[in-house]
């Protein structure tokens, strides 16, 4: 599934009961991604990999970067368009440039999983914080190939936690999310949200979708260099079509 059917998904009703539901539980951790829309800005440097246009307003959108293996969008922030199609292995950041990162849409699309997250481990500061949302192996939306969930390779808990910790992060916390499943969409919108609650508390193990919140540990023994181009991939990019809806003012 490349960038352009991502966002052709959550400009779907559908796409966007998805993302109120993400930007709800994102919100249970108390991270600077919900807490800046309030504050009207953070003084931490802050950086995005992959699709993070359903939870981000347009208005405090940092710099983007996407993987090569979806493709990049062009898409408007605050200050112009600041996008980049990128080698998921070998990221264009300087060591140690940011405090906050939030990745949506990549981990699981991505050829060298590890190389990505050892990229993200670089880029960020001492004690900086990860925000990761990845697709569940054990939940309802991994089965769902129409939806950007049901795409790439999913994870359990056990697996994120390794990874994670092989790429020298520790994880602060896990929570699933989205415990209504893709066939339930057709549903009225108070259905869904009774159903998703509900979901919550009967079979909390089967949520569609893992929020991560994950610390920079100082000392990280097996870094290494990874050379640019790993693989070979195709790049491209697609102008965001006219007409489309801006995430803009969704959660307000």
């Amino acid at each position: 599934m490349d960038v352009a059917e991502i966002e052709s998904f959550y400009q779907r009703p559908e796409g966007m009961f998805i993302a109120d539901l993400l930007y709800q539980d994102l919100g249970l951790l108390q991270t600077i991604w919900t807490q800046m829309a309030e504050s009207g800005g953070a003084p931490f440097d802050k950086i995005a990999v992959g699709f993070p246009f359903a939870l981000l307003e347009s208005h405090h959108l940092p710099a983007v970067l996407m993987p090569a293996e979806t493709g990049a969008l062009a898409w408007s922030g605050a200050d112009g368009i600041a996008v980049a199609s990128i080698d998921s292995a070998a990221w264009p950041l300087a060591t140690e440039m940011c405090d906050r990162m939030i990745i949506l849409h990549a981990l699981e699309h991505v050829r060298d999983q590890q190389g990505f997250l050892d990229e993200a481990w670089r880029c960020l500061r001492g004690s900086g914080e990860l925000i990761l949302i990845v697709p569940h192996r054990r939940g309802f939306w991994a089965r769902s190939d129409k939806t950007p969930f049901g795409q790439g390779h999913p994870f359990s808990r056990r697996q994120i936690r390794r990874q994670l910790d092989q790429a020298g992060f520790e994880v602060a916390e896990l929570k699933p999310s989205l415990f209504i499943s893709a066939f339930g969409l057709s549903l009225p919108n108070g259905v869904r949200h009774r159903i998703n609650r509900l979901g919550r508390y009967i079979w909390p193990m089967f949520g569609g979708v893992l929020i991560i919140r994950a610390i920079k540990k100082l000392y990280s023994p097996h870094q290494q260099a990874n050379p640019a181009l790993r693989h070979r991939v195709r790049q491209f990019i697609v102008r965001q079509p006219a007409g489309a809806i801006s995430p803009k003012n969704r959660h307000e």
